[in-house]
Formats: structure tokens, sequence, C-alpha cells
């Protein structure tokens, strides 16, 4: 029998309430009041979001983020800084009850699955492909790692997951434009020398869905490609939803307690 998952689109948040919902997604399906749910949102504010074990203080310029009105919020999952400006993020929570892999590695290959499905209606012939760091940067997409897919070599979508027993939350990035200026500005380096590196590192690697298509891309149609693939890819039938009463008074109150406070991320 084909399973049902949710999909939920929830638009424009801020930085702390999107985070939240991906949380209280997570908890609400351990705890069996949610089925499986792919959502995809965007971000009001513009925001950086920050790796779980990223050091706020050594990585990221919080004047010049306050002075270009970009929220800053640390995820629950890993990896370095992302700017979500022009971009489309997607979060997917399911447990290996749902068909998930146990292993993280298999867990990433499953999931990605849907994203080759979703680029490869745009035309475009992706791989979950690793690359190899050859130097250290505050900045996600510096950096593939087996949770990225390529696109002739360079990054063009990243995702991260947390774990909590056998559920998992896995969400990430899909660029639309180029963001490098901004997004290099907000981060903090040792020298100007490093800094310059750095971004030509990330030039070196990384592409934007824009670039490669060469023109502005509808996200209204980027959001059906993404459920048709991941339906596909999956074998899943995925209906329209929103989130639950339950889910959007306890999104509010992780905000506020939670994602928009120092004691999280600072992590003091």
């Amino acid at each position: 029998m084909q399973q049902s998952w949710r999909f939920i689109d929830t638009g424009f948040n801020n930085a702390s309430l999107n985070m939240a919902i991906d949380e209280v997604i997570l908890d609400m399906h351990i705890q069996g009041g949610v089925p499986p749910t792919l959502r995809v949102y965007q971000w009001d504010p513009s925001a950086l979001s920050l790796g779980y074990n990223q050091i706020i203080e050594r990585d990221v310029d919080m004047p010049a983020c306050q002075q270009a009105g970009v929220d800053v919020v640390r995820r629950i999952t890993g990896g370095g800084a992302v700017l979500h400006a022009q971009e489309l993020t997607y979060s997917i929570v399911s447990a290996v009850a749902d068909g998930i892999p146990e292993s993280i590695a298999g867990s990433y290959r499953f999931l990605s699955q849907g994203l080759i499905a979703c680029y490869k209606r745009l035309g475009l012939d992706v791989e979950l492909k690793p690359g190899r760091n050859t130097m250290r940067s505050a900045a996600c997409f510096s950096t593939v790692t087996l949770a990225d897919l390529t696109y002739r070599g360079k990054k063009l979508a990243g995702s991260a997951q947390a774990r909590r027993g056998n559920a998992l939350l896995q969400h990430g990035s899909l660029p639309l434009h180029a963001q490098a200026d901004m997004l290099f500005s907000l981060l903090r380096f040792s020298s100007g020398k490093s800094r310059q590196k750095a971004r030509a590192l990330f030039n070196r690697k990384t592409l934007t869905l824009g670039e490669v298509m060469g023109k502005d891309v509808d996200v209204r149609e980027l959001k059906e490609d993404l459920r048709e693939g991941f339906a596909r890819a999956l074998g899943i039938r995925l209906y329209d939803d929103g989130l639950t009463q339950g889910e959007t008074r306890r999104s509010q109150e992780l905000a506020e307690v939670k994602y928009s406070t120092d004691e999280w991320n600072y992590r003091r």
C-alpha cells in the first residue's frame, strides 16, 4: 500500500519560527501525532542559520547582520552558515518505521533521490557526489559533503540532518540566485586575505539554480517539482495539508523560549 505523507507550504516566516516549526513537527511525529511530512518554506526577513556546533562569536559579524536586517538563528542540525535570502528551503520529517534507512549515509542517499528527481524535472542531471574539503570556512556552501547535490562538480543544494531515536529531520537550501557578497559580509575572518580565499573557494565550488537555468526561477513551479520529485522517487502519496493547531501553538512557543534567545543562539 502506498504510504501517505503531508505536503505543507508554510510560506514566509522569520528565522526563529521556521526552526521551531521543523523541531515541533519532528517531536510530534515521534509522539505519533502527525504523519511523515515534507514542508517547503521561505524566510522573511532574510536570515543566517548556523550549524549546531558553530561558534557565533568566531564565525559571525553580528553588527553587520543587524545593520543588514538579517536574522541569525542556530539550527539543531550540523554544518556551516547558510544565508537564506533568495532560495527555497525544504524539510522532511520521517522515521525508520516509515521506510527510512537506519544509517545516516543510507538515509541521505534515500532522501536525495527526491531532490535528484526534482532537478530532473528541470532538465538537470545532479548527483550525490561528495567533494574534498580543502579549507575551513564558516560558510556551509563552501564545502561539499555526503548530504549535498552537485551539478558538473559544483554544489547546487545542501542538506543537514538531526536525529532523535529512529526519527529524523532533514532540511536543506535550494539557492535560486547568488548572494555571496552579502553572505561573506556577514561572516568573520581572521584577515582580509582569508576572506578573499574563502570567497574564491565559494565561487569555484557553488552554483545557484538561476545560474544553471540562465533565467529567473518560478518558485511556485519549483515547489511543485519538489513535491512531484519526492512522490515519484520515494513511491509515496503527498497530500496538501497545513500545520495542526497544536503544531502552530507549540511552534510559536518554542520560537519564543528557544530559537529567539541568546541562550540558544550563543549556547551560553
